[in-house]
């Protein structure tokens, strides 16, 4: 399966499986022409995540092939942990 991640302003939230990414890329494109607009995704780990798009904003989208994740349906009401290694070892 495929796993995309958005990148907003330098952090990067990787989307559920099944999240139609060409319409998110649409509302990005959408918002950011209009001057500024909210766009809700659905996270890996079954959490939502509202977006203020503006033209100042960078945001790209990275695709990735990965195992299936049978948690990650997109249920929100059913969300998981999922674990961070963003921490510095040393």
């Amino acid at each position: 399966m495929k796993r995309v991640t958005m990148n907003v302003d330098g952090t990067s939230y990787a989307l559920a499986q099944g999240q139609d990414t060409a319409a998110i890329k649409e509302e990005v494109v959408r918002a950011a022409r209009d001057g500024a607009g909210l766009v809700t995704v659905t996270l890996y780990g079954n959490r939502a995540l509202d977006v203020v798009v503006t033209p100042g904003v960078p945001i790209t989208f990275e695709t990735e092939e990965v195992r299936a994740e049978l948690r990650d349906d997109g249920d929100l009401i059913a969300p998981f942990d999922v674990p961070r290694f963003d921490y510095d070892v040393g």
